[in-house]
């Protein structure tokens, strides 16, 4: 085992402070958050979670396991006491402790001073742009745990692991990522058993107590309103190959950044940290190749490979890699430096405590955590909602996939819809796959526009599910502008239509805010 030699929370509590500040200074509202702050009102309101659709037309009374039904309540409480302000105090809390674990984790490797702080400062970098108002937040927060107690356990032995028992029971109810969890902790108990197969007899008592938390940690997740029906619809949203479709953040992480590339390459800034990372934890391991930490390995190794298969990923796998890496970089500098005969020990340099401190403010002030003013990931479309507000439109409306949410918060009285973020969650394989055809003018996408009893079709204004319908002679345009278009059926002969067409304003869309 490696002594103790620099803690970074007794030692460095300004770079913790830092790399929070830095963790949460992006700041924005994604497509989903809409329908979690809808849901998580309505459970308030009712005190009884949502378990059947009543938002669309398409699965109207199906079954709805909502294993994000907590998160959705503490965001929609904080909303309540404290606007938006409050969702950023919620956000701030999550990003906290899960620095705060990493800080621990990283410390236990007993690694030099700068590497400590280095790897805590560019893991919160690779962290941010994910670290979004939404459940994932909670599973970022829970995994930095988890990493953090098997980084006890296997630089310093003997953690105390049963507290994750109680922990997996309220992340099952918070996301579903508590599966990631548990595969981390599955990954080490395997990895600690093989070790003590091969002759390391220290490994087989931690890989038992591991094993034993594991299984109990797996038992607390049936603690949900759903019982054991909750694993299957997690499994259900892991598997879905449709969803790799219709969600651009599950798409694999080389074809996301191609594609941001095309479309904006300013975009792809945010990768490059959590890229750097996973190749410097490559690069460190191949120069000091000690499996001594194999469990921690096997579990960055495998969660790399996560991030490449899903974008969404990318946070998880930058939080798994942070523990290792610090270790491995470490013992390769002190390798290198011993090479050398000029090599002088390397000294603590601990930077400024003000220049941190003033750092981490500007951060806070620029990212606009302490506003009341979030803004939205891409401009949403308010003119369309106006024109639809204004003329009291109602009925069943059919939107670009992540604006349902949106249409949902603002007019859930007057419209129900197709499709919204929810996605696997309600909709089925069928009506997913119909609506990734319609979107992407695929072979057979004009089925869906008479599977359904749509009234209005609400669709990006360049995109091929709007081509489709401008040329159907069933339908006509009501409002267009430079984000939206809003289709509406064809009156029957002899009625009148709804309303005739309205261009709106040209030029740049302009920013959007939450709600």
């Amino acid at each position: 085992m490696i002594p103790q030699r620099y803690s970074l929370l007794s030692s460095s509590r300004w770079t913790v402070v830092l790399s929070i500040a830095l963790a949460t200074a992006d700041n924005f509202a994604e497509p989903d958050l809409w329908i979690h702050m809808l849901t998580g009102q309505t459970t308030l309101r009712t005190g009884h979670i949502p378990r059947f659709d009543t938002y669309s037309y398409s699965a109207v009374g199906a079954p709805w396991h909502n294993h994000e039904w907590l998160s959705q309540v503490a965001l929609a409480f904080f909303y309540a006491h404290l606007g938006v302000f409050g969702l950023k105090l919620l956000k701030l809390a999550c990003s906290s402790i899960l620095i705060v674990a990493l800080a621990v984790g990283i410390s236990a490797t007993g690694a030099a001073a700068r590497v400590q702080r280095l790897t805590l400062i560019l893991s919160a970098v690779a962290i941010s742009t994910q670290m979004q108002f939404r459940p994932q937040l909670f599973t970022f927060m829970m995994i930095a745990v988890v990493m953090m107690a098997l980084a006890l356990e296997v630089y310093r032995g003997r953690a105390i692991l049963w507290p994750l028992i109680p922990m997996f029971a309220l992340w099952a109810n918070l996301h579903g990522g508590y599966i990631v969890g548990l595969g981390a902790l599955g990954i080490a108990a395997a990895a600690l058993f093989v070790q003590g197969w091969f002759g390391d007899s220290r490994r087989w008592a931690s890989a038992w107590r591991l094993a034993l938390i594991t299984l109990g940690c797996a038992a607390a997740t049936i603690v949900n309103p759903f019982g054991v029906s909750l694993w299957s619809g997690v499994a259900h949203s892991v598997g879905d190959p449709l969803i790799r479709q219709v969600i651009a953040d599950w798409v694999p992480l080389p074809t996301m950044m191609l594609s941001l590339w095309r479309s904006s390459p300013t975009e792809l800034l945010g990768d490059v940290t959590p890229l750097l990372l996973f190749a410097g934890f490559v690069a460190a391991v191949a120069l000091s190749p000690d499996l001594d930490d194999a469990p921690l390995l096997a579990v960055a190794t495998i969660f790399i490979g996560a991030a490449f298969y899903a974008a969404r990923n990318v946070a998880i796998g930058a939080i798994a890699v942070a523990i290792p890496l610090a270790r491995h970089a470490s013992l390769a500098l002190e390798r290198g430096a011993a090479g050398r005969t000029d090599a002088q020990p390397a000294g603590n340099d601990e930077p400024p405590s003000a220049l941190m401190a003033i750092c981490a403010i500007a951060l806070a002030l620029v990212g606009g955590t302490f506003s009341n003013r979030l803004k939205t990931w891409k401009p949403m479309p308010t003119g369309a909602l106006a024109f639809m507000q204004q003329h009291h439109l109602h009925g069943n409306l059919l939107p670009q996939f992540e604006w349902g949410s949106y249409v949902l918060w603002h007019m859930a009285d007057a419209f129900k819809v197709y499709i919204d973020p929810r996605g696997e969650l309600v909709y089925t394989d069928k009506q997913e796959g119909d609506y990734a055809r319609f979107y992407y003018g695929m072979k057979g996408s004009a089925a869906l526009l008479d599977a359904y009893p749509h009234d209005y079709v609400l669709m990006g204004v360049n995109t091929k599910g709007a081509d489709l319908v401008r040329k159907d002679p069933r339908w006509h345009l009501l409002y267009s502008d430079q984000i939206a278009a809003l289709f509406g059926r064809n009156a029957p002969p002899g009625e009148a239509p709804v309303v005739g067409n309205v261009v709106g304003p040209n030029g740049k869309p302009a920013d959007t805010y939450f709600p």
